[in-house]
């Protein structure tokens, strides 16, 4: 990926399979994710792997194991890309839906805003075997939204998908400001068992459809797709478009096989469909570009067949004109001195650049305010362990930031040994004289105890990681991650029987 200050580009591999409540023990991934069998043969690898999983099995015992361990389906992923130096960012399940995103660790720190949501459409909206999860974030600036969902089955049911799909565009709010829809987002990803079927039931049979697999009509067979033809009509999945697939019906398939299963008419179930506002900003073209869309017929342990598709997402600068020049242009203007007289809900000139011109049209990429780490010699475990660490100009303190004590070379984000909240800035600001503040005005120090129950084998290396956190619905981003450190346990005083 290329990051400089007029142009960037981000590559995004998506997995969509419905996995029909089996299990992964057996199978290799390297094929399905475009992997070679051995991680220093990939050369081209993608900046994200997004990977979206339907009928997971979601058995009570189950559920309960995966509020402590990751799922099977999620481990094995794991298992593939941490030799790649991936990290799980953020997973979200309901039930059988299930939502991994995968980062090289070199973007950790240019990913902010991490919000997920879902949406229960099974029995009117009380269950959630069907309906779907979403994970958002911001990467370079830029704002995602990956969904991924399971909509009504059956030929017939062709108008509770469609509402299913309302419900979901309706249902789905995040607490990113100017980004609480689905379709505020500068890129959408719209992927999963969509169970668009075929239309002609009545006259187009489950043989004649194998029988025009066979023969490669599947230009004259994609045309009878109900979404294609829903898309066309501007019922749903209007904002959203799509590569015609030009791989066979992924659906129904015995299983263990890959012959279809007749009891069902073919159709292409599995889907994976894009948005992007090109036009969101002033300063920039935002485009993407999708360069494969497949299905993988060799994995054959669900009745149906994985589908993946690549992206390439790029901003582009379209003038000379950026938000510093703005900031040069309009700092003295009189609005400005009214709004902050006036004491409303304008706080600073970014706030002013927002209003003044509609919030969202200038691309700023804020990524770059990143919390810097002093080098930490030692940690000394179950006891007070003083850190520093310098925050960048711009940077908003919250009450629930926090850091967390995690393995070098961690997987995943959510696998913290522990964490403490971080004491804000305003909070200590009135107990500190004058030298003080001007040593503070970025340097922060904090004490962190973690308790001696906390397991930090000595033979291992460790790393603080210090996130942004809202506090609202866990919307959080990774700031900051310090060197990695040894640990130590101080020996315990002697005591006076054991003093000669």
């Amino acid at each position: 990926m290329s990051h400089c200050d007029s142009n960037w580009d981000v590559k995004i591999y998506i997995v969509t399979w419905n996995v029909s409540t089996k299990f992964p023990e057996s199978i290799s991934l390297n094929k399905l994710l475009g992997l070679e069998n051995r991680p220093e043969q990939d050369t081209h690898l993608p900046d994200f792997f997004v990977i979206g999983l339907q009928e997971v099995n979601a058995q009570p015992q189950n559920t309960l194991y995966n509020l402590f361990k990751d799922d099977l389906w999620t481990q094995k992923f794991k298992e593939v890309l941490k030799e790649r130096d991936y990290v799980v960012i953020k997973t979200e399940q309901m039930q059988g839906l299930l939502l991994s995103v995968f980062a090289r660790r070199k973007h950790l720190l240019h990913l902010r805003q991490v919000e997920t949501e879902y949406t229960r459409t099974g029995l009117g909206g009380i269950w959630g075997n069907k309906g779907a999860v979403s994970i958002r974030l911001n990467v370079y600036g830029s704002s995602i939204c990956l969904v991924n969902a399971h909509l009504a089955a059956h030929d017939h049911m062709l108008e509770e998908r469609i509402n299913d799909y309302e419900r979901i565009v309706q249902e789905q709010k995040f607490h990113v400001k100017a980004k609480e829809a689905i379709f505020d987002h500068d890129y959408v990803f719209w992927f999963g068992d969509l169970n668009f079927r075929l239309t002609g039931e009545a006259t187009t049979s489950a043989d004649e459809i194998r029988a025009m697999v066979a023969r490669d009509e599947l230009k004259q067979l994609i045309e009878k797709d109900q979404l294609l033809l829903v898309r066309r009509e501007g019922r749903a999945f209007g904002q959203l478009q799509e590569r015609l697939p030009q791989f066979p019906p992924t659906f129904k398939f015995e299983h263990g096989s890959n012959e279809y299963d007749m009891k069902r008419r073919p159709a292409w179930t599995d889907r994976i469909l894009y948005a992007v506002n090109e036009n969101n900003y002033r300063n920039v073209r935002l485009t993407v570009e999708q360069t494969s869309y497949k299905s993988h017929p060799s994995y054959n342990i669900s009745d149906h067949k994985p589908v993946t598709s690549e992206f390439t997402l790029k901003v582009n600068r379209k003038s000379r004109y950026n938000v510093e020049h703005f900031r040069n242009q309009h700092n003295n203007r009189l609005s400005y001195k009214l709004a902050m007289a006036n004491n409303t809900d304008v706080h600073s000139f970014d706030d002013l650049v927002t209003d003044l011109i509609d919030y969202g049209q200038v691309y700023e990429d804020t990524t770059e305010r990143t919390i810097s780490f002093k080098p930490i010699e030692l940690w000394l475990v179950g006891e007070p362990n003083t850190i520093e660490y310098v925050i960048p100009n711009g940077f908003e303190e919250g009450n629930a930031d926090w850091i967390g004590i995690y393995r070098e070379n961690f997987t995943s984000l959510s696998e913290y040994l522990a964490y403490e909240y971080t004491e804000t800035y305003k909070d200590k600001q009135h107990q500190l004289n004058e030298q003080q503040l001007q040593h503070l005005q970025n340097t922060r120090t904090v004490t962190l105890t973690f308790s001696e129950n906390v397991s930090l084998p000595l033979d291992s290396r460790y790393q603080l990681l210090y996130f942004q956190s809202t506090g609202t619905r866990g919307v959080t981003g990774l700031v900051g991650i310090s060197s990695s450190f040894a640990v130590e346990k101080r020996c315990p005083s002697p005591s006076f029987d054991e003093i000669d």
